[in-house]
């Protein structure tokens, strides 16, 4: 029989038998050698599955990101608006003493006289943010505390109140039979604050220090 086979093999048709053969065994042995990678490159249904969920969950979390970089790009914006309202010792001077003078001053404008003045504390808000305080008391009408307050408030920063009270100054003897014609002096006393900025202004749109 392998003679025969030997002389099939001469012919034409023999050499094309053997060599489908051989292409045959190669194509085999090649699918049994790289069967994984095939099946990497052409996923199931799960995988695919798996990975459009992956995707879906990169976008997600994408969106939240551009989301949050929003928020604090819009936070940053207020607050490089706000340093404007906020005490600046480069442009408004020296708190501890400025914040005093301004308030002497609007009392002498309203010819209002302060019973006292304490002397300003300061306290960090954070590393660039301060608040400056200061107490004061007096006596006086209710239109010259009115016009006083509204004297405070005509410059820049703005003041705030961190206390306010106000009340009605006892009367007694003849003041008091004759309260219908005379006119009754009110106790005030509060808290005066403002927000001082001493960080970096450049780092914050602003000109500065």
């Amino acid at each position: 029989m392998n003679a025969k086979f030997r002389e099939f093999v001469k012919t034409g048709r023999g050499k094309l038998t053997v060599a489908l053969g051989c292409l045959a065994l190669s194509w085999i042995f090649l699918l049994w050698q790289f069967s994984g990678s095939i099946g990497d490159l052409m996923p199931a249904a799960e995988r695919i599955g798996a990975v459009e969920r992956e995707v879906r969950e990169l976008r997600q979390q994408n969106a939240a990101l551009k989301a949050r970089q929003k928020a604090a790009g819009e936070l940053r914006t207020r607050y490089g608006k706000q340093l404007g309202s906020y005490w600046r010792e480069e442009r408004d001077g020296v708190v501890d003493t400025e914040l005093r003078n301004r308030i002497q001053q609007a009392a002498r404008d309203v010819e209002l006289k302060l019973n006292s003045l304490g002397s300003v504390r300061t306290s960090r808000i954070n590393n660039e943010l301060y608040y400056a305080e200061i107490d004061l008391s007096t006596v006086g009408t209710l239109e010259a505390i009115t016009a006083f307050l509204a004297k405070l408030r005509e410059k820049s920063p703005l003041v705030s109140w961190r206390r306010f009270d106000l009340r009605p100054e006892p009367m007694r003897g003849q003041n008091a039979s004759s309260a219908g014609t005379v006119v009754q002096n009110l106790n005030f006393n509060g808290a005066i604050r403002v927000i001082g900025f001493d960080g970096d202004a450049a780092e914050n749109g602003g000109g500065g220090k």
